[in-house]
């Protein structure tokens, strides 16, 4: 069990200063391992983007397909079970297609 999967067993208040220090240093180092990892993972769904332009292309397809990403954004919303709002989840997904379609564009307009 991790810090923050424990925090709700938790009684905070009675934690000493140094124990509230040392846990807020815990949950930092468990969020800059989540970082790390969201970061990894992005790098890996960015390393798809050039085959997935040069597929488009030969294709006929534009690298903007709207009806895919309302599916991908839905997708994401509809899956959600946490304490992140949907809503918030949607528009974090949102900047992730905006940036992997200007990514996209570029390699599109390498490959020409």
């Amino acid at each position: 069990m991790n810090v923050l999967d424990s925090l709700t067993e938790l009684n905070i208040e009675s934690l000493s200063k140094e124990e509230k220090r040392e846990l807020l240093k815990q949950i930092r180092d468990e969020i800059d391992s989540i970082d790390d990892s969201l970061a990894e993972l992005l790098n890996y769904r960015a390393a798809k983007y050039e085959i997935l332009s040069s597929l488009k292309q030969q294709l006929d397809m534009n690298n903007y397909s709207p009806q895919r990403e309302r599916e991908i954004i839905e997708r994401i919303g509809d899956s959600n079970k946490s304490d992140l709002s949907s809503k918030d989840l949607m528009q974090i997904f949102e900047r992730i297609i905006d940036v992997s379609r200007a990514i996209q564009k570029k390699y599109t307009t390498r490959i020409r």
